[in-house]
């Protein structure tokens, strides 16, 4: 089977239509699509302009931001490259697939912490763009260990790790 480079979209604002998605690589077609169809067409989100957030929203933000923070330098982790947006949102995903990957396999007693830093966190600690957890948001979290470790041999991975 082949990846198609046309995607059919089904926009949240009702519209539908195709999106030519050669120029995305072919591992982030689907999530892209995905994430399109979360989204109004262009002529619709053109027409509302720009949305406003609230002060509580904003709040929410810088507090799960520092929760994040924490654990970042918990678990050693590095900055991530990408626009202010981009790393706000990867900070929040990984952090969200290390926690549930905790859960899932050392709260569960699958594996043991050892396992956990080594096939868990030293591969995530490589992974130095916000794009890689953003374009692997939609997967499971069981497919993550093998995510890591290919993420951590791809252009995605750092040579600074600390």
């Amino acid at each position: 089977m082949s990846i198609p480079k046309v995607w059919n979209i089904d926009y949240a604002c009702g519209h539908s239509g195709e999106m030519d998605l050669s120029q995305k690589r072919i591992d982030q077609r689907a999530g892209y699509a995905k994430w399109l169809e979360k989204r109004d067409c262009f002529e619709c989100y053109k027409g509302k302009g720009t949305k406003k957030i609230s002060k509580e929203r904003e709040q929410e933000r810088a507090e799960e931001l520092e929760k994040v923070a924490v654990q970042e330098k918990r678990d050693g982790l590095l900055p991530l490259s990408g626009s202010e947006k981009q790393q706000e949102w990867a900070r929040t995903l990984r952090g969200e697939v290390l926690a549930g990957l905790y859960d899932l396999y050392v709260t569960s007693e699958e594996h043991d912490e050892e396992w956990f830093d080594s096939e868990v966190l030293t591969p995530a600690r490589m992974i130095a763009t916000s794009r890689w957890w953003i374009d692997n948001r939609e997967f499971e979290l069981p497919a993550f260990p093998e995510l890591l470790a290919a993420g951590a041999q791809s252009d995605d991975a750092s040579e600074n790790v600390a």
